[in-house]
């Protein structure tokens, strides 16, 4: 397997598991004048079932409760990764039932604010999921799954080739040739974040998780 570049943050280390996401941060400089007030999302507490993912969307404002325009740099981080992990674009990924605080902060010029969102989980990961592998387009649908470690995920393949070629991440199963009119199963026994590519079409990836 050849290293491939990590698109997905992991995605996911998109999902940096070991610490329950973040980066992404940074100082950003607002507009002249502009001092930063306050974060708040869009939605204080996320309910999703295991294996689902949603993204969290902020406004930033400013001393006056003014929305800031084009505000960015937020980081992200969970509190309890083994429920709830966030990769660096805010992107939710639920793998256990519970509740998780992802705490989220911004600096605009010398000023830092955060906000919490609660992620409330229920139900397990899935142990099996399927992955269309392009038909007529050249992609991967979906092109994110979560499921439970020992669990397996097929790829079903109609006329148009395509393959499947992970980064090398360690407890990857073994790369998919090229296929077509067919499916094809792999088995993840082992944790981690698997970046996937078809490296005959460009753009064409995906992601598989497993805890």
């Amino acid at each position: 397997m050849r290293l491939l570049p990590v698109t997905i943050a992991f995605a996911l280390g998109v999902m940096a598991g070991a610490c329950g996401g973040g980066g992404g941060g940074g100082v950003t400089n607002p507009p002249p004048g502009t001092t930063l007030g306050s974060i708040v999302p869009a939605a204080a507490t996320i309910n999703l079932s295991a294996g689902q993912r949603q993204a969290i969307t902020m406004q930033a404002l400013d001393a006056n409760n003014q929305p800031i325009a084009g505000a960015s740099g937020y980081a992200y981080s969970s509190g309890t990764p083994a429920i709830a992990v966030v990769s660096t674009t805010g992107q939710v990924t639920a793998l256990s039932a519970g509740a998780a605080t992802i705490t989220v902060s911004l600096t605009l010029g010398n000023v830092t604010k955060t906000a919490t969102v609660t992620v409330q989980v229920t139900g397990q990961l899935p142990t099996t999921a399927t992955v269309a592998a392009g038909g007529n387009s050249d992609d991967f649908t979906p092109n994110f799954v979560a499921i439970a470690r020992g669990g397996t995920v097929t790829w079903t393949f109609g006329e148009r080739i395509h393959n499947v070629e992970y980064s090398s991440v360690p407890g990857a199963p073994g790369n998919i040739g090229p296929s077509s009119n067919t499916t094809v199963a792999r088995t993840f026994g082992t944790g981690g974040t698997f970046g996937y590519i078809c490296t005959l079409h460009a753009n064409q990836n995906g992601t598989v998780i497993v805890p």
